[in-house]
């Protein structure tokens, strides 16, 4: 099953995507407050309701009124080690967790802007998951239960912002800094993610490519770590970390720019697409 959150009428309406169209839920209604529900149930449902052309639609970060977005830092072996120059190392204890507010997300198919402060913009392929049922103090064992879905992240990260201080925080929360989507696929039809691979590709260019199976920190890891510290609860959403490739570390480097297009692919999750211009 594939949900999309889309402006409609004025509106955030979410619904339904099967194939080209979209069932829409009744005004006023959000995905949040279905995710820790019985999700095939309200497939169901809305497929009594009428179907509108995906055609033109204006998509929003698929959970766009998301409480808690926790992201992981250098959870890719190779990414690490283009970063930080440790190859063959052992790797930390514990996931490296940063915060994004819902504020920066952005949408499938935004124009987005290039902060005027910021003169090092690159982006970072991440799987976003999105958590159905809550709690707190969940084991591993258990974890797959409490996830909704998947859905494609670009976590566009403002680097010299990123290094200002200690702390990643700043550079990682501009305004539409963080497109999100354009759908989110149930686990039932992802099945094993392992071998799922993922991309960047950009103005056509592939510079980003690995596999879900190359995390350090798995699915399973990253929910059981950060229910630990706060209560995660439905439509929260947990990125996973990029893989290596990202621009910054490139010679010469290579960074987005008014005037790119930028996609994230995430093998049978989905695709996301985004220009940028100048602010």
């Amino acid at each position: 099953m594939k949900f999309a959150t889309i402006e409609h009428g004025g509106q955030l309406r979410f619904g339904l995507v099967e194939g080209d169209a979209i069932h829409l839920a009744p005004e006023g209604d959000r995905l949040r407050a279905h995710l820790d529900g019985d999700l095939a149930a309200l497939a169901t449902r809305l497929r009594g309701e009428p179907a509108l052309s995906l055609a033109g639609v204006t998509y929003t970060p698929v959970v766009p009124d998301a409480q808690q977005v926790l992201c992981i830092g250098l959870n890719y072996k190779d990414h690490r080690a283009e970063t930080k120059g440790e190859v063959g190392t052992t790797y930390p204890d514990n996931p490296i967790v940063f915060m994004r507010f819902a504020t920066s997300l952005a949408a499938h198919g935004e124009s987005l802007p290039i902060p005027k402060v910021s003169e090092v913009v690159d982006y970072e392929a991440e799987l976003a998951v999105i958590i159905g049922k809550g709690g707190r103090y969940i084991a591993k064992a258990d974890a797959m239960s409490h996830v909704a879905g998947y859905a494609p992240f670009n976590d566009i990260s403002m680097r010299d912002w990123q290094m200002k201080g200690e702390q990643w925080g700043p550079g990682k929360n501009f305004p539409k800094s963080g497109p999100f989507g354009p759908v989110m696929v149930t686990p039932d039809e992802v099945g094993d993610l392992g071998e799922t691979g993922i991309r960047l590709i950009l103005d056509g260019e592939v510079l980003q490519e690995s596999w879900i199976k190359h995390l350090i920190f798995d699915i399973p890891t990253l929910i059981s770590y950060c229910s630990n510290f706060v209560e995660l609860r439905p439509g929260d959403v947990i990125v996973t970390g990029t893989p290596g490739g990202v621009g910054f570390v490139r010679k010469p480097p290579i960074l987005l720019a008014p005037g790119k297009t930028c996609v994230v692919e995430v093998d049978g999750i989905g695709r996301l697409e985004n220009t940028f211009h100048a602010e």
